[in-house]
């Protein structure tokens, strides 16, 4: 897929300049059926916000066929101050939640351990954290 079709499916989202960059270079990677699944879906959104005193941040929700609420992943910009591993891996994760509809996956029912799994398939494992 042309980054540039990624490039401009990002650009409907409000995103940071650094974070749309991040995001984009994990949903380059994503391999093509995820991919088209979250491009595709009119209901997704990918937002990010700035946390700070008295911010009260509500998660955009659109929504997709029949009325039912689209899928969002919100990204805090506090992030930029973390390695590039992790916030590729925080990204690919929430990505995956969204993929797995907040689900499990296979024999792992847990939902953090299934997008944990999953973001790893990717090419994004969990970073070791000091």
């Amino acid at each position: 897929m042309a980054s540039s079709a990624i490039d401009d499916w990002l650009g409907t989202f409000p995103l940071d300049a650094w974070i749309r960059e991040h995001v984009a270079a994990v949903v380059e990677n994503l391999p093509e059926v995820v991919r088209a699944d979250l491009m595709g879906d009119p209901g997704f959104v990918v937002y990010d916000y700035e946390p700070g005193p008295g911010v009260v941040m509500q998660v955009p929700v659109k929504f997709s066929g029949g009325g039912r609420p689209g899928r969002s992943v919100v990204i805090k910009r506090t992030i930029r101050r973390s390695p590039v591993a992790f916030v590729r891996w925080v990204i690919a994760h929430e990505l995956a939640h969204v993929y797995l509809r907040h689900g499990g996956r296979g024999l792992e029912n847990d939902p953090e351990r299934a997008a944990d799994l999953l973001a790893a398939e990717w090419g994004f494992p969990r970073p070791e954290m000091r």
